[in-house]
């Protein structure tokens, strides 16, 4: 047993935290999809830096800069998104059975990102996309759980740079994330490429990866996933549900809210416009029950996806 019992923060972390940070940072989070600076949000960042307000503020603060920039969503018709899309490698596959989103990803399809800007846009595309799903959930614990297909990967496929993005995404910009990660059938040539890598991991990261092999697989499977939801090929009985399908009805859904936001204010009323707006600040998580709702009602998939041109 842990010396130290688990950090959690009072009400005077979270009011110091807020009077360190930009005025306009709620206005930035938001309109970065973020939920704002809620009790929630800022949690996540005090967790990540021990309960030290100090260092929460300065680490959140690069979040906000991030976001007014490079960090703003990203929209599916970047060449980044664009070209990685059709490589038919990322699915979001529902929720684990602690209420996560699964985040499945396919190393055998994925080839080196262009730039790294690309690497940048394509994953906070992912990782905001995961985001959406799991806030739509009241009772989300804030983490998602990742599932990496690493069967048949090859040099071709190996990318010191998508390691390193994905990490530092992960460490800078999306603390208190990630539940679990499962790298299933990792090959010999994988290794080279995580010792390249693990150096930039957070050790807090590390504890919170799992190798699995087929072997052992479902056993490790059954405790964290609904087999119904995983894929057939890894052992599960569902099907292949792409990441653009979420994404695009997460879209649909935040334009309507935009448009709710516009007709209250046109008609005057503050309440009426109050009230869209706090629908509006709960987007990722509306966005997503239609999501998760439309995934139950997607028509059954034989056989994965293929990549365009396949």
């Amino acid at each position: 047993m842990s010396p130290h019992p688990p950090y959690t923060p009072t009400q005077h972390d979270f009011d110091e935290l807020r009077k360190l940070l930009p005025p306009d940072s709620n206005e930035v989070l938001l309109s970065a999809y973020e939920e704002g600076l809620t009790d929630k949000l800022l949690t996540r960042w005090l967790v990540a830096r021990k309960g030290d307000v100090k260092a929460a503020a300065a680490m959140l603060e690069k979040h906000i800069a991030w976001r007014r920039g490079p960090g703003r969503p990203v929209e599916e018709a970047h060449h980044g998104v664009q070209v990685n899309l059709q490589h038919k490698k990322v699915f979001l596959q529902g929720l684990d059975r602690t209420g996560r989103p699964i985040v499945l990803g396919v190393g055998a399809r994925h080839r080196k990102f262009e730039t790294k800007e690309d690497a940048m846009a394509f994953c906070t595309y992912a990782l905001d996309t995961a985001v959406a799903i799991g806030d739509s959930h009241a009772d989300w614990d804030g983490k998602f759980t990742g599932l990496f297909d690493l069967r048949d990967l090859g040099m071709k496929n190996a990318d010191l740079t998508a390691m390193q993005v994905m990490f530092e995404l992960l460490q800078n910009h999306y603390p208190e994330r990630l539940g679990r990660l499962f790298l299933y059938e990792a090959p010999v040539a994988f290794y080279a490429l995580w010792r390249a890598a693990s150096p930039f991991v957070d050790p807090v990261t590390k504890t919170k990866i799992n190798f699995v092999f087929a072997k052992n697989a479902h056993d490790e499977f059954e405790k964290v996933f609904d087999l119904q939801l995983l894929p057939r090929e890894l052992g599960g009985e569902g099907d292949w549900h792409p990441i653009e399908e979420a994404h695009r009805k997460a879209m649909e859904r935040v334009a309507a809210k935009r448009n709710e936001v516009q007709a209250a204010n046109g008609s005057g009323s503050p309440a009426a416009a109050g009230e869209a707006a706090a629908g509006a600040v709960a987007v990722p998580g509306r966005v997503t029950a239609a999501v998760v709702a439309a995934a139950e009602t997607v028509p059954a998939q034989p056989q994965m996806p293929q990549p365009a041109g396949a």
